[in-house]
C-alpha cells in the first residue's frame, strides 16, 4: 500500500494524530524543561569549588577555614571587606579562589587541598602580585626621590 493508499483509507486522520503526538510531545517536554530547570537551579545555588569538602559552607583544611560563596562560586581565605586587598584567582577546575593578600601564609599551609592544576595558577597569580606589589613600590619610591630632589634646591 502507497501513501494514496493511505491517505485514502477510513482509519488514518492526519489532523488527529499530528495534534494528539504535538499535545504529547508538548506535555512531555514542558516535564522535561521543568525538571531540566529544578536540577539546574539547585545545582547552580550550591556551587564552589571543591565543595565535596565543605560542611555546612565551610572547608577546614589544615586548621585554614576557606568559607564558600555560592554566588559567585567560590571559596574566600581571610576579610573580603577590602577589596584592594583581595587577589582572585580563577582556578582551572572551575569557579574561583577568593585570598586576602594578608593570608598568603593560611594559603600555604593549605596548598595540599589543591590540585595540582589549581596549585599552579594560585603560585602564578602570587608571582604577578608580587612583581606588580614590588614595581609600585619602586614607582612610590622614585616619585619620593623626585620629590625631595625638587624640594633641595629651593632649600639652599
Amino acid at each position: 500500500m502507497g501513501i494514496a493508499g493511505i491517505l485514502s483509507s477510513n482509519n488514518f486522520n492526519p489532523m488527529q494524530t499530528f495534534t494528539h503526538d504535538r499535545r504529547t510531545d508538548r506535555a512531555d517536554s514542558a516535564e522535561k524543561g521543568r525538571l531540566f530547570r529544578e536540577i539546574m537551579s539547585t545545582e547552580k545555588s550550591k556551587t564552589c569549588p571543591y565543595d565535596h569538602l565543605a560542611k555546612d559552607g565551610v572547608i577546614e583544611y589544615n586548621g585554614v577555614a576557606f568559607l564558600c560563596d555560592y554566588k559567585t562560586n567560590s571559596i574566600c581565605l581571610g576579610d573580603m571587606t577590602n577589596e584592594k586587598e583581595v587577589l582572585n584567582i580563577s582556578l582551572p577546575s572551575g569557579g574561583n579562589l577568593k585570598v586576602n593578600v594578608n593570608n598568603f601564609g593560611d594559603l600555604a599551609r593549605a596548598a595540599g587541598m589543591f590540585s595540582p592544576a589549581d596549585l599552579n595558577a594560585i603560585m602564578r597569580a602570587i608571582a604577578q602580585y608580587n612583581h606588580c606589589t614590588s614595581k609600585l613600590n619602586e614607582l612610590e619610591e622614585e616619585e619620593t626621590e623626585t620629590i625631595e630632589n625638587a624640594k633641595e634646591p629651593d632649600a639652599e
